[in-house]
């Protein structure tokens, strides 16, 4: 996952873009199947929806999670978050704005209010996140970080979602994609960071398991051809242009990207790899993270954390019992 499971806004690559999927994946030049049964795909499927509005919620400090902020955070009144801004619906800028929106941003500023604080996202690359928070250029991490005991060595998680991995394709699925076996020997795209783009560029994962580029290989098939890229948008338009076969995210960005591009993409194959993702607070922040842990607990007993699911339909991913550091392998 955005490790995440493995992000210009992901609407904003994608309303650029559909004229362009629309011939490469169903037009006369996209790659057909062999078989007579498959039916020819020959046009987009829909109308793109347009992104949920922010939620704001209004949520009163509690006193017993305000007196584990620590005082240097109380003191700057606002906590500063490092956030990759192209991962729609979870954090992105809509088309022609430059404020980052998402569930995750609501679900930060949630959190904040029952600390007595404010939240600050700044959009930065995914992959020099983490080392922001040890430069102290950040007070948080927020961008779909899933939660691994290799992160775990240099940040601390607060679990609060869940999250699997998904196969995004172009529409009609010319290449006949059903599972992740399937895109050995294929051009495999994923943003630069994730788990995403280490399952098809390495041969363990973090916890030691072989991953697709090793299974394919032990399998007698050729590794997949990996294209990583700065950020999720840049990952959309490859595909679109057809520079990439298929392309691994996080399921609930391949679902909203399916439903904001109005089905020029196409999800495909199983779901795997579930896993948590993380809020990221640096080692050394005292006790933030009990803070952060005691008001995300507050919002789910309130029924606060789910309405900000539910406005950016991203309810499936909810979860109960939040936790610092959850990895258990």
């Amino acid at each position: 996952m955005r490790g995440r499971v493995g992000r210009a806004g992901i609407v904003v690559a994608v309303a650029g873009v559909a004229a362009s999927v629309m011939l490469a994946a169903c037009g006369t030049t996209a790659k057909k199947t062999t078989s007579s049964s498959t039916p020819t795909c020959t046009s987009a499927s829909g109308a793109a929806a347009a992104a949920p509005a922010p939620l704001t919620l209004p949520i009163s400090a509690v006193q017993s999670i305000v007196s584990q902020v620590p005082a240097a955070a109380k003191s700057k009144g606002t906590l500063v978050v490092g956030s990759d801004a192209s991962y729609a619906p979870n954090e992105f800028k809509p088309v022609g704005k430059e404020t980052i929106v998402g569930m995750d941003v609501d679900l930060a500023n949630a959190i904040a209010q029952t600390m007595g604080l404010k939240v600050k996202f700044v959009d930065a690359p995914f992959d020099s996140i983490l080392t922001g928070l040890a430069a102290h250029k950040y007070d948080l991490g927020i961008s779909s970080f899933t939660d691994n005991k290799v992160r775990e060595k240099t940040v601390d998680f607060v679990t609060y979602f869940k999250a699997g991995v998904s196969i995004m394709a172009p529409k009609c699925n010319p290449d006949n994609i059903k599972t992740q076996l399937d895109l050995c020997g294929k051009k495999v795209g994923a943003e630069n960071g994730t788990v995403e783009l280490d399952t098809v560029n390495k041969d363990k994962d973090d916890s030691g398991t072989p991953t697709l580029k090793a299974r394919c290989t032990q399998g007698g098939k050729q590794a997949p051809e990996a294209h990583g890229y700065p950020n999720q948008t840049d990952v959309n338009q490859a595909l679109a242009a057809g520079r990439i076969d298929a392309y691994l995210a996080d399921t609930p960005v391949v679902d909203y990207q399916v439903k904001a591009t109005g089905g020029e993409f196409a999800k495909v194959g199983e779901t795997t790899d579930v896993a948590p993702y993380g809020i990221a607070i640096p080692k050394n922040a005292g006790t933030l993270k009990d803070a952060m842990l005691a008001g995300l607990k507050s919002l789910i007993s309130s029924g606060d954390y789910t309405k900000v699911l539910a406005n950016w339909g991203v309810e499936s991913g909810g979860i109960t019992d939040p936790v610092i550091n959850g990895v258990t392998s």
